[in-house]
Protein backbone atom coordinates (compact mmCIF):
# COMPACT_ATOMS: atom_id res chain seq x y z
CA UNK A 1 0.00 0.00 0.00
CA UNK A 2 2.68 2.21 0.89
CA UNK A 3 4.73 1.29 -2.31
CA UNK A 4 1.68 2.24 -4.28
CA UNK A 5 1.53 6.24 -2.33
CA UNK A 6 4.69 6.25 -3.32
CA UNK A 7 4.57 5.90 -6.82
CA UNK A 8 1.46 7.94 -7.23
CA UNK A 9 3.48 10.45 -5.66
CA UNK A 10 6.34 10.29 -7.90
CA UNK A 11 4.11 10.05 -10.86
CA UNK A 12 2.61 13.62 -9.72
CA UNK A 13 6.14 15.35 -9.31
CA UNK A 14 6.74 13.88 -12.77
CA UNK A 15 4.00 15.48 -13.97
CA UNK A 16 4.46 18.62 -12.23
CA UNK A 17 8.11 18.70 -13.43
CA UNK A 18 7.23 18.16 -16.85
CA UNK A 19 4.31 20.95 -17.15
CA UNK A 20 6.91 23.28 -15.28
CA UNK A 21 9.49 22.54 -17.91
CA UNK A 22 7.36 22.92 -20.83
CA UNK A 23 5.60 26.11 -20.16
CA UNK A 24 7.24 29.42 -20.89
CA UNK A 25 8.78 31.50 -18.73
CA UNK A 26 7.16 34.20 -17.40
CA UNK A 27 8.09 38.19 -17.97
CA UNK A 28 10.76 37.99 -20.06
CA UNK A 29 11.47 40.74 -22.37
CA UNK A 30 10.98 40.55 -25.60
CA UNK A 31 15.09 41.24 -26.25
CA UNK A 32 15.55 40.11 -22.91
CA UNK A 33 16.55 36.20 -20.91
CA UNK A 34 19.40 34.83 -23.38
CA UNK A 35 18.12 36.37 -26.68
CA UNK A 36 20.48 36.97 -29.08
CA UNK A 37 19.20 38.98 -32.25
CA UNK A 38 18.67 42.87 -31.81
CA UNK A 39 15.67 45.14 -32.11
CA UNK A 40 16.28 48.21 -34.44
CA UNK A 41 15.22 50.65 -31.62
CA UNK A 42 17.18 52.30 -29.21
CA UNK A 43 16.31 52.83 -26.04
CA UNK A 44 13.89 55.21 -25.45
CA UNK A 45 12.61 55.30 -29.17
CA UNK A 46 9.29 55.58 -30.60
CA UNK A 47 8.20 52.83 -32.79
CA UNK A 48 7.50 54.96 -35.92
CA UNK A 49 4.15 55.70 -37.08
CA UNK A 50 2.87 56.25 -40.74
CA UNK A 51 1.42 59.63 -42.17
CA UNK A 52 0.38 60.27 -45.16
CA UNK A 53 3.48 61.53 -46.84
CA UNK A 54 4.83 58.45 -45.73
CA UNK A 55 2.34 56.36 -48.15
CA UNK A 56 2.90 58.62 -50.90
CA UNK A 57 4.32 56.57 -53.80
CA UNK A 58 6.20 59.31 -56.66
CA UNK A 59 9.51 58.30 -58.80
CA UNK A 60 11.82 59.25 -57.11
CA UNK A 61 10.66 56.60 -53.85
CA UNK A 62 10.60 53.68 -56.16
CA UNK A 63 14.02 54.65 -57.47
CA UNK A 64 16.21 55.22 -54.23
CA UNK A 65 14.43 53.35 -51.25
CA UNK A 66 16.07 49.54 -50.52
CA UNK A 67 14.08 46.93 -51.72
CA UNK A 68 12.86 45.66 -48.32
CA UNK A 69 11.65 49.08 -47.41
CA UNK A 70 10.13 49.60 -50.99
CA UNK A 71 8.61 46.61 -50.35
CA UNK A 72 6.83 47.61 -46.99
CA UNK A 73 5.48 50.69 -48.19
CA UNK A 74 3.80 48.89 -51.30
CA UNK A 75 1.91 46.69 -49.25
CA UNK A 76 -0.07 49.44 -47.53
CA UNK A 77 0.13 52.21 -49.97
CA UNK A 78 -0.56 49.95 -53.47
CA UNK A 79 -4.07 48.31 -53.37
CA UNK A 80 -3.27 45.27 -55.58
CA UNK A 81 0.08 44.82 -53.71
CA UNK A 82 -1.83 44.42 -50.44
CA UNK A 83 -4.90 42.88 -51.57
CA UNK A 84 -2.45 40.13 -52.81
CA UNK A 85 -1.26 39.83 -49.69
CA UNK A 86 -4.19 40.21 -47.48
CA UNK A 87 -5.07 37.45 -49.09
CA UNK A 88 -2.46 35.01 -49.27
CA UNK A 89 -2.10 35.77 -45.17
CA UNK A 90 -6.09 34.95 -45.09
CA UNK A 91 -5.92 31.64 -47.37
CA UNK A 92 -2.38 30.33 -45.58
CA UNK A 93 -3.21 30.49 -42.10
CA UNK A 94 -4.88 27.41 -42.02
CA UNK A 95 -5.25 24.93 -39.16
CA UNK A 96 -1.76 22.92 -38.35
CA UNK A 97 -1.10 19.23 -37.40
CA UNK A 98 1.83 18.25 -35.02
CA UNK A 99 3.04 14.92 -34.69
CA UNK A 100 5.78 13.82 -32.52
CA UNK A 101 7.63 10.69 -33.17
CA UNK A 102 10.60 8.93 -31.29
CA UNK A 103 13.89 8.80 -32.94
CA UNK A 104 14.15 5.65 -35.07
CA UNK A 105 10.09 5.23 -34.66
CA UNK A 106 7.03 6.15 -36.65
CA UNK A 107 5.19 5.43 -33.44
CA UNK A 108 3.26 8.65 -31.92
CA UNK A 109 5.60 10.19 -29.13
CA UNK A 110 3.34 10.71 -26.55
CA UNK A 111 4.72 13.01 -23.78
CA UNK A 112 7.01 14.49 -26.22
CA UNK A 113 3.37 15.88 -28.06
CA UNK A 114 1.92 16.62 -24.09
CA UNK A 115 5.07 18.51 -23.89
CA UNK A 116 4.35 21.06 -27.30
CA UNK A 117 0.92 21.09 -26.63
CA UNK A 118 1.76 22.60 -22.94
CA UNK A 119 4.16 24.81 -24.44
CA UNK A 120 2.09 26.29 -27.49
CA UNK A 121 -1.40 26.73 -24.76
CA UNK A 122 0.96 28.79 -22.42
CA UNK A 123 1.79 30.83 -24.97
CA UNK A 124 -1.39 32.09 -26.21
CA UNK A 125 -2.08 32.93 -21.78
CA UNK A 126 -1.68 36.94 -20.95
CA UNK A 127 1.05 37.68 -18.24
CA UNK A 128 -1.16 38.46 -15.80
CA UNK A 129 1.75 40.97 -14.12
CA UNK A 130 2.38 43.51 -16.97
CA UNK A 131 1.53 44.32 -20.55
CA UNK A 132 3.21 42.14 -22.99
CA UNK A 133 2.51 41.58 -26.91
CA UNK A 134 1.09 38.62 -28.32
CA UNK A 135 3.03 35.57 -28.21
CA UNK A 136 0.68 32.99 -29.29
CA UNK A 137 0.96 30.83 -32.20
CA UNK A 138 -1.10 31.29 -34.58
CA UNK A 139 -0.06 35.22 -34.67
CA UNK A 140 3.48 33.92 -35.29
CA UNK A 141 2.71 31.80 -38.10
CA UNK A 142 1.16 35.09 -39.03
CA UNK A 143 3.98 37.20 -39.09
CA UNK A 144 6.22 33.97 -40.58
CA UNK A 145 4.27 33.82 -43.90
CA UNK A 146 4.32 37.67 -44.04
CA UNK A 147 8.13 37.59 -44.24
CA UNK A 148 8.20 34.85 -46.67
CA UNK A 149 6.06 36.89 -48.86
CA UNK A 150 7.57 40.43 -48.43
CA UNK A 151 11.13 39.05 -48.22
CA UNK A 152 11.56 35.08 -49.11
CA UNK A 153 12.46 33.77 -46.47
CA UNK A 154 11.23 33.45 -42.42
CA UNK A 155 13.19 33.07 -39.46
CA UNK A 156 12.76 33.11 -35.79
CA UNK A 157 15.28 32.65 -32.47
CA UNK A 158 14.30 30.01 -30.01
CA UNK A 159 14.55 32.56 -26.94
CA UNK A 160 15.64 30.85 -23.74
CA UNK A 161 15.51 32.40 -19.77
CA UNK A 162 18.62 34.50 -18.49
CA UNK A 163 19.56 31.01 -16.84
CA UNK A 164 18.98 28.86 -19.96
CA UNK A 165 16.58 27.06 -17.45
CA UNK A 166 13.91 26.99 -20.43
CA UNK A 167 12.27 28.20 -23.59
CA UNK A 168 10.42 31.18 -22.89
CA UNK A 169 9.55 31.70 -26.38
CA UNK A 170 9.81 31.89 -30.10
CA UNK A 171 10.70 35.09 -31.46
CA UNK A 172 10.17 36.00 -35.12
CA UNK A 173 13.23 37.80 -36.84
CA UNK A 174 12.87 40.25 -39.93
CA UNK A 175 15.10 38.12 -42.94
CA UNK A 176 16.15 41.50 -43.84
CA UNK A 177 18.09 42.19 -41.34
CA UNK A 178 20.22 38.98 -41.98
CA UNK A 179 23.29 38.41 -43.66
CA UNK A 180 24.94 35.85 -44.56
CA UNK A 181 29.06 35.47 -44.63
CA UNK A 182 30.89 32.59 -46.26
CA UNK A 183 33.43 31.37 -43.73
CA UNK A 184 35.28 28.02 -42.95
CA UNK A 185 33.56 26.41 -45.92
CA UNK A 186 29.84 27.11 -44.63
CA UNK A 187 27.25 29.80 -44.54
CA UNK A 188 27.46 32.15 -40.83
CA UNK A 189 24.05 34.43 -40.40
CA UNK A 190 24.98 37.88 -39.06
CA UNK A 191 22.79 40.68 -37.88
CA UNK A 192 24.42 43.58 -38.07
CA UNK A 193 28.25 41.79 -37.75
CA UNK A 194 26.73 40.09 -34.70
CA UNK A 195 27.49 35.96 -35.05
CA UNK A 196 24.34 34.33 -35.03
CA UNK A 197 25.75 30.80 -35.27
CA UNK A 198 24.10 29.22 -32.40
CA UNK A 199 21.70 26.58 -32.06
CA UNK A 200 18.64 28.67 -31.21
CA UNK A 201 18.43 31.11 -34.58
CA UNK A 202 16.42 29.46 -37.72
CA UNK A 203 16.17 30.42 -41.33
CA UNK A 204 14.15 28.93 -43.61
CA UNK A 205 14.43 30.44 -47.58
CA UNK A 206 11.66 30.03 -50.52
CA UNK A 207 13.46 29.09 -53.69
CA UNK A 208 16.99 29.94 -52.74
CA UNK A 209 19.18 29.66 -55.61
CA UNK A 210 22.29 27.83 -55.85
CA UNK A 211 25.34 28.28 -53.06
CA UNK A 212 23.00 31.03 -51.78
CA UNK A 213 21.11 30.55 -48.77
CA UNK A 214 19.07 33.58 -48.94
CA UNK A 215 15.38 33.55 -50.64
CA UNK A 216 13.48 35.24 -52.99
CA UNK A 217 10.26 37.21 -52.59
CA UNK A 218 7.60 36.10 -55.04
CA UNK A 219 6.76 40.06 -55.13
CA UNK A 220 9.77 41.00 -56.13
CA UNK A 221 9.13 40.96 -59.59
CA UNK A 222 5.78 43.73 -59.18
CA UNK A 223 8.32 46.50 -58.34
CA UNK A 224 8.86 46.84 -61.70
CA UNK A 225 5.07 46.75 -62.76
CA UNK A 226 4.13 49.15 -60.24
CA UNK A 227 6.87 51.78 -61.30
CA UNK A 228 5.24 51.43 -64.68
CA UNK A 229 1.59 51.60 -63.61
CA UNK A 230 2.09 55.19 -61.62
CA UNK A 231 3.57 56.47 -64.35
CA UNK A 232 1.44 56.15 -66.85
CA UNK A 233 -1.46 56.74 -64.31
CA UNK A 234 0.00 60.06 -64.17
CA UNK A 235 0.16 60.35 -67.85
CA UNK A 236 -3.34 59.59 -68.27
CA UNK A 237 -4.04 61.86 -64.84
CA UNK A 238 -2.68 64.95 -67.28
CA UNK A 239 -4.36 63.83 -69.98
CA UNK A 240 -8.06 63.65 -68.40
CA UNK A 241 -7.34 67.04 -66.69
CA UNK A 242 -6.83 68.75 -70.28
CA UNK A 243 -8.73 66.87 -72.10
CA UNK A 244 -11.20 64.47 -70.34
CA UNK A 245 -13.68 67.60 -69.10
CA UNK A 246 -15.06 70.28 -71.56
CA UNK A 247 -14.10 73.26 -71.27
CA UNK A 248 -15.52 77.15 -73.01
CA UNK A 249 -13.44 78.10 -75.68
CA UNK A 250 -13.65 81.93 -75.99
CA UNK A 251 -13.38 83.07 -79.46
CA UNK A 252 -12.98 86.83 -79.92
CA UNK A 253 -13.03 88.70 -83.43
CA UNK A 254 -9.89 90.62 -83.79
CA UNK A 255 -11.43 92.46 -86.99
CA UNK A 256 -14.39 93.34 -84.99
CA UNK A 257 -12.66 94.87 -82.41
CA UNK A 258 -9.99 96.89 -84.80
CA UNK A 259 -13.26 98.61 -86.81
CA UNK A 260 -14.35 99.95 -83.06
CA UNK A 261 -11.14 101.04 -82.24
CA UNK A 262 -10.64 104.53 -81.96
CA UNK A 263 -8.91 106.31 -85.06
CA UNK A 264 -6.11 107.78 -83.08
CA UNK A 265 -5.33 104.17 -81.91
CA UNK A 266 -5.75 102.60 -85.28
CA UNK A 267 -2.70 104.73 -86.91
CA UNK A 268 -0.35 103.95 -83.77
CA UNK A 269 0.79 100.62 -83.79
CA UNK A 270 1.85 100.64 -80.23
CA UNK A 271 -0.96 101.58 -79.18
CA UNK A 272 -3.13 99.40 -80.87
CA UNK A 273 -1.43 96.44 -80.24
CA UNK A 274 -1.71 97.82 -76.46
CA UNK A 275 -5.04 98.24 -77.08
CA UNK A 276 -6.02 95.04 -78.22
CA UNK A 277 -3.88 93.43 -75.54
CA UNK A 278 -6.55 95.18 -73.23
CA UNK A 279 -9.63 94.37 -74.30
CA UNK A 280 -8.13 90.58 -74.30
CA UNK A 281 -7.55 90.64 -70.68
CA UNK A 282 -10.86 92.44 -69.74
CA UNK A 283 -12.63 89.84 -71.08
CA UNK A 284 -10.79 86.94 -69.89
CA UNK A 285 -11.28 88.51 -66.38
CA UNK A 286 -14.90 88.36 -66.66
CA UNK A 287 -15.82 85.82 -67.77
CA UNK A 288 -13.40 84.16 -64.98
CA UNK A 289 -15.29 85.95 -62.70
CA UNK A 290 -18.51 84.12 -63.76
CA UNK A 291 -20.60 81.64 -61.53
CA UNK A 292 -21.50 78.62 -62.27
CA UNK A 293 -24.97 79.53 -63.20
CA UNK A 294 -24.58 82.61 -64.59
CA UNK A 295 -26.11 83.66 -67.86
CA UNK A 296 -23.69 84.96 -70.81
CA UNK A 297 -24.46 87.91 -72.21
CA UNK A 298 -21.87 89.40 -74.43
CA UNK A 299 -21.21 91.85 -78.14
CA UNK A 300 -21.17 90.06 -81.29
CA UNK A 301 -17.39 90.28 -80.95
CA UNK A 302 -17.27 87.14 -78.86
CA UNK A 303 -18.17 83.96 -79.97
CA UNK A 304 -18.37 80.91 -77.34
CA UNK A 305 -17.94 77.28 -78.06
CA UNK A 306 -16.57 74.29 -76.35
CA UNK A 307 -13.75 72.17 -76.23
CA UNK A 308 -12.44 68.63 -74.43
CA UNK A 309 -14.35 66.18 -73.36
CA UNK A 310 -17.24 64.21 -75.53
CA UNK A 311 -18.91 67.27 -76.34
CA UNK A 312 -16.58 69.19 -77.44
CA UNK A 313 -15.13 66.64 -80.09
CA UNK A 314 -12.56 65.47 -77.24
CA UNK A 315 -11.43 62.04 -77.95
CA UNK A 316 -8.92 59.41 -76.33
CA UNK A 317 -5.95 58.78 -78.90
CA UNK A 318 -5.82 55.04 -77.40
CA UNK A 319 -8.11 52.99 -75.50
CA UNK A 320 -6.91 53.29 -71.96
CA UNK A 321 -9.34 50.38 -70.84
CA UNK A 322 -7.13 47.78 -72.67
CA UNK A 323 -3.95 48.97 -71.43
CA UNK A 324 -4.84 48.70 -68.25
CA UNK A 325 -6.22 45.74 -68.85
CA UNK A 326 -2.51 44.65 -70.18
CA UNK A 327 -0.76 46.02 -66.81
CA UNK A 328 -3.66 44.22 -64.50
CA UNK A 329 -2.41 41.29 -66.09
CA UNK A 330 1.45 41.87 -65.58
CA UNK A 331 0.63 42.55 -62.09
CA UNK A 332 -1.70 39.75 -61.46
CA UNK A 333 1.37 37.81 -62.69
CA UNK A 334 4.24 39.21 -60.51
CA UNK A 335 1.87 39.04 -57.32
CA UNK A 336 1.34 35.05 -58.30
CA UNK A 337 -2.26 35.68 -57.86
CA UNK A 338 -5.25 35.18 -59.93
CA UNK A 339 -7.01 38.10 -61.41
CA UNK A 340 -10.21 36.55 -59.77
CA UNK A 341 -8.85 37.01 -55.88
CA UNK A 342 -7.42 40.30 -57.20
CA UNK A 343 -11.04 42.02 -58.08
CA UNK A 344 -10.69 41.41 -61.80
CA UNK A 345 -13.34 39.03 -63.37
CA UNK A 346 -12.35 37.24 -65.96
CA UNK A 347 -14.71 36.56 -68.78
CA UNK A 348 -14.70 33.71 -71.28
CA UNK A 349 -13.16 31.07 -69.00
CA UNK A 350 -14.43 27.84 -68.53
CA UNK A 351 -15.07 26.38 -65.04
CA UNK A 352 -12.83 23.66 -65.44
CA UNK A 353 -10.16 26.20 -66.54
CA UNK A 354 -11.10 28.48 -63.31
CA UNK A 355 -10.70 25.54 -60.93
CA UNK A 356 -7.42 24.65 -62.70
CA UNK A 357 -6.27 28.39 -61.69
CA UNK A 358 -7.48 28.11 -58.18
CA UNK A 359 -5.30 24.64 -58.29
CA UNK A 360 -2.23 26.43 -59.18
CA UNK A 361 -2.74 29.53 -56.70
CA UNK A 362 -3.47 26.99 -53.49
CA UNK A 363 -0.06 25.02 -55.09
CA UNK A 364 1.76 28.85 -54.62
CA UNK A 365 0.15 29.02 -50.74
CA UNK A 366 1.41 25.62 -50.00
CA UNK A 367 4.85 26.90 -50.90
CA UNK A 368 4.67 29.56 -48.59
CA UNK A 369 3.41 27.09 -45.73
CA UNK A 370 6.20 24.72 -45.96
CA UNK A 371 8.50 27.55 -45.58
CA UNK A 372 6.87 28.08 -42.32
CA UNK A 373 6.42 24.68 -41.33
CA UNK A 374 9.83 23.23 -41.62
CA UNK A 375 11.14 26.19 -39.57
CA UNK A 376 8.15 25.37 -36.67
CA UNK A 377 9.44 21.70 -37.24
CA UNK A 378 13.14 22.74 -36.15
CA UNK A 379 12.18 24.66 -33.59
CA UNK A 380 9.97 22.43 -32.19
CA UNK A 381 12.57 19.70 -31.72
CA UNK A 382 14.68 21.97 -29.93
CA UNK A 383 12.37 22.43 -27.90
CA UNK A 384 11.64 18.71 -27.09
CA UNK A 385 15.31 18.73 -26.90
CA UNK A 386 15.97 21.00 -24.65
CA UNK A 387 13.64 19.54 -22.02
CA UNK A 388 15.51 15.92 -22.35
CA UNK A 389 13.12 14.47 -24.53
CA UNK A 390 15.12 13.06 -28.15
CA UNK A 391 12.35 13.50 -30.65
CA UNK A 392 11.59 14.53 -33.74
CA UNK A 393 8.30 17.15 -34.50
CA UNK A 394 6.97 17.35 -37.77
CA UNK A 395 4.80 20.81 -38.07
CA UNK A 396 2.50 20.05 -41.03
CA UNK A 397 -0.55 22.80 -42.20
CA UNK A 398 -3.96 21.82 -43.46
CA UNK A 399 -4.59 21.76 -46.84
CA UNK A 400 -6.27 24.90 -47.60
CA UNK A 401 -9.64 24.57 -49.22
CA UNK A 402 -11.49 27.24 -50.95
CA UNK A 403 -14.47 24.82 -51.78
CA UNK A 404 -17.99 25.54 -50.14
CA UNK A 405 -19.30 23.37 -47.14
CA UNK A 406 -21.20 20.57 -49.08
CA UNK A 407 -17.97 19.47 -51.62
CA UNK A 408 -15.89 19.54 -48.77
CA UNK A 409 -18.14 16.77 -46.77
CA UNK A 410 -18.74 15.48 -50.52
CA UNK A 411 -14.81 15.19 -50.55
CA UNK A 412 -14.09 13.75 -46.95
CA UNK A 413 -16.47 11.09 -47.35
CA UNK A 414 -14.67 9.91 -50.37
CA UNK A 415 -11.35 10.00 -48.42
CA UNK A 416 -12.75 8.30 -45.38
CA UNK A 417 -13.96 5.18 -47.73
CA UNK A 418 -10.84 5.42 -49.16
CA UNK A 419 -8.68 5.17 -45.82
CA UNK A 420 -11.24 2.36 -45.10
CA UNK A 421 -10.80 0.46 -48.21
CA UNK A 422 -6.79 0.87 -47.60
CA UNK A 423 -7.02 -0.60 -44.04
CA UNK A 424 -9.67 -3.67 -44.75
CA UNK A 425 -7.21 -4.50 -47.78
CA UNK A 426 -4.64 -5.10 -44.92
CA UNK A 427 -2.36 -2.06 -46.89
CA UNK A 428 -2.57 0.28 -43.95
CA UNK A 429 -2.60 -0.28 -39.97
CA UNK A 430 -5.33 1.27 -38.04
CA UNK A 431 -2.74 3.85 -36.84
CA UNK A 432 -1.62 5.18 -40.85
CA UNK A 433 -5.58 4.62 -41.65
CA UNK A 434 -6.15 6.94 -38.74
CA UNK A 435 -3.11 9.53 -39.09
CA UNK A 436 -4.34 9.99 -43.34
CA UNK A 437 -8.29 10.22 -42.00
CA UNK A 438 -7.93 12.64 -38.84
CA UNK A 439 -4.63 13.36 -38.38
CA UNK A 440 -3.60 11.38 -35.11
CA UNK A 441 -3.32 7.56 -34.55
CA UNK A 442 -6.38 4.97 -33.59
CA UNK A 443 -8.28 5.80 -30.51
CA UNK A 444 -9.60 2.64 -29.91
CA UNK A 445 -9.89 -0.83 -32.16
CA UNK A 446 -11.87 -0.71 -35.54
CA UNK A 447 -15.69 -1.76 -35.48
CA UNK A 448 -16.03 -4.44 -37.63
CA UNK A 449 -19.50 -5.68 -39.10
CA UNK A 450 -19.87 -8.90 -37.48
CA UNK A 451 -22.61 -11.43 -38.51
CA UNK A 452 -24.25 -12.67 -35.69
CA UNK A 453 -24.19 -16.50 -34.50
CA UNK A 454 -26.33 -19.15 -32.21
CA UNK A 455 -24.95 -20.70 -29.46
CA UNK A 456 -24.08 -23.80 -32.27
CA UNK A 457 -21.65 -20.98 -33.95
CA UNK A 458 -24.31 -21.16 -36.79
CA UNK A 459 -25.99 -18.09 -38.68
CA UNK A 460 -29.29 -17.60 -37.21
CA UNK A 461 -32.13 -18.65 -40.27
CA UNK A 462 -35.47 -17.57 -40.62
CA UNK A 463 -38.29 -19.82 -40.38
CA UNK A 464 -41.54 -19.62 -42.21
CA UNK A 465 -45.16 -19.78 -40.50
CA UNK A 466 -47.20 -21.78 -42.36
CA UNK A 467 -50.08 -20.81 -39.84
CA UNK A 468 -52.97 -20.50 -42.62
CA UNK A 469 -54.11 -18.12 -39.84
CA UNK A 470 -50.85 -16.05 -39.14
CA UNK A 471 -51.70 -12.53 -40.60
CA UNK A 472 -54.62 -13.06 -42.80
CA UNK A 473 -58.08 -13.46 -42.32
CA UNK A 474 -60.57 -16.79 -41.89
CA UNK A 475 -62.39 -17.15 -44.90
Amino acid sequence: MASRRYQKRKQVKQKQAMAKSSAPLTNVNDFGGARTTKSQLRAGDSVPRRVRKDLSLDERKLNTLPVERLMDLLIDAHPDVGFALWNFLRIGNTDYIINVKKLNSDGEFTQGKKIIDQFIQALSMPNPERYEINRSLDNLINQLLLTTVTRGAASLETVLGQSMSGVAFLAPIDPATIEFKFENDRFIPYQDSLSLDIPTFFYEALDPLIDSPTGRSPFLNAIQTVMFQLQLLNDIKAVVHNQGYPRLDIKILEELVIKRMPPHVKQNEEKKRQYLQEKLQEIITMYEQLEADTTFVHYDSVEMGMVGGKSGGGGAMFDVEKLMGVIDGLLAAALKTLTTILGRRSTGNTESFAKLEVKMYLKSVKALQDVVAKLLSRAFTLLLNLNGKQGIVEFKFREADLRSELEKAQFEQIHLLNCQFKYNMGWWTADEAAQAAVGHSAVSDPIHNVVPTNKDGQTPKGSTDNNPKAGGSSG
